[in-house]
């Protein structure tokens, strides 16, 4: 049943806290298992990764590593129309990650010089959903931008269909990539393997993407071992409408983004009491089941909620999208427009489909080349360059009762 809400005069906060959204923290059970499961890799490697995947998948996979002349049979076997849309897709991608990326630098000043050098990773984990689904699109929507950064190795892991087999169109997809390291291998399991490495699979140095619940938890379980991206939850957006919106296109993307179900919420924001009334009667089946309908007094007020509600993605759709947009700040990814449906970016439009859920794009960003790279400060000072800072290193070190601080400094003086 689609939910509706007047926030005409009621105060933004209690406006999110009556929108549908999964939440809250991974349930202690969850939590146990993963550690479990990950201690278990951690000790046994590959032995106790196959017998989880029997286990959970049903099937043995062995072995794991997908041989590279299944990838590159894969690759040949999609159909030129797929493979045109994939390619298109890739290269979008690509070239978007490639504006945002990074570069080194060095200033001097006084006989100071100091600088930060930019490099990517050495090897990063990619974690692709899977098993009883496909989804190639979350490979190369990380991998570009791997790939962009300059990470040299790049470890897949994907859970094995009933047949034992990695999807055929997420090989193909690796095939298009480049990529040659392919595991059969998913769930919490995977991230334990990636982590602490086994026989079959190397420790990385990072691992991203999304997953259930369980994946999340055996995250969190390796952070510190390995990097993490933030924890991606159920998906949502905010379509900010007004007037001129059609309704039959605002149904179909907050329909579209329902699709994903397992706690995914579409929510309608709009000052406009006809476009809402319109758009009601369209919501049909089990995905309206996750979509709110909100009426506001105007623009600026839909903004603020959407601030406080921090979607993964917002739909702006009205003829003063400029005011609208340099309101919203906490948002992981806007489409301007119409002709700007979020499906784009979703496939094809170049932005990673990677982004902050559950309200964390109050503080988290998009997939980027930045998730692929480290930076490294540094300096190098002259004589004459220490003489001058040198008096306020001592007094501040001897402020805070570092003595030996203070004269490591001192030292290196002339007198």
């Amino acid at each position: 049943m689609v939910r509706k809400l007047d926030a005409r005069e009621r105060d933004p906060r209690e406006v999110i806290g009556e929108l549908r959204r999964p939440g809250g923290f991974l349930s202690e059970e969850v939590r146990d298992a993963a550690r479990r499961i990950v201690e278990d890799v951690r000790e046994r490697g590959d032995e106790a990764v196959l017998e989880y995947t029997k286990r959970f998948s049903g099937v043995r996979p062995e072995p794991m590593r997908v041989p590279p002349e299944e990838i590159e049979r894969a690759r040949e076997a999609l159909p030129a129309e797929i493979e045109e849309s994939f390619r298109v897709a890739i290269e979008n991608v690509r070239f978007f990650h490639k504006q945002e990326m990074g570069r080194s630098w060095e200033t001097s000043r006084g006989g100071a010089t100091v600088g930060q050098r930019v490099r990517p990773l050495r090897r990063v984990g990619i974690y692709v959903p899977g098993g009883h689904g496909a989804y190639p699109s979350s490979l190369f929507m990380s991998a570009a931008p791997a790939q962009v950064a300059g990470v040299r190795e790049i470890c897949v892991c994907v859970p094995p269909g009933l047949d034992g087999k990695v999807n055929e169109w997420v090989l193909a997809v690796a095939g298009l990539l480049g990529l040659e390291e392919v595991h059969a291998a998913g769930g919490t399991q995977a991230m334990g393997a990636m982590a602490f490495g086994t026989e079959s699979i190397a420790p990385v140095n990072k691992i991203v993407g999304p997953g259930n619940d369980y994946v999340i938890a055996a995250k969190l379980e390796v952070f510190g071992v390995v990097g993490i991206d933030a924890p991606q939850g159920p998906s949502d957006v905010v379509v900010i409408a007004d007037s001129s919106a059609f309704p039959e296109r605002v149904a179909r993307d907050l329909m579209a983004q329902a699709e994903h179900l397992s706690g995914a919420s579409s929510v309608l924001i709009s000052p406009s009491a006809e476009l809402v009334e319109a758009v009601e009667p369209l919501l049909s089946g089990e995905p309206a089941e996750h979509i709110s309908l909100v009426r506001v007094r105007d623009l600026a007020q839909a903004a603020d909620i959407s601030n406080h509600y921090a979607p993964e993605h917002a739909h702006v759709i009205s003829e003063d999208w400029e005011a609208v947009m340099n309101n919203l700040r906490e948002v992981g990814m806007v489409g301007v427009g119409d002709f700007s449906p979020i499906a784009l970016s979703d496939y094809a439009a170049g932005p990673s489909h990677v982004l902050p859920t559950d309200g964390t794009a109050a503080w988290a960003s998009p997939r980027s080349v930045n998730d692929f790279i480290t930076h490294t400060n540094y300096m190098h000072f002259t004589q004459e360059a220490l003489e001058d800072l040198a008096p306020h290193v001592e007094r501040l070190a001897r402020l805070e009762g570092l003595e030996n601080h203070a004269e490591s400094v001192a030292v290196r003086r002339k007198n």
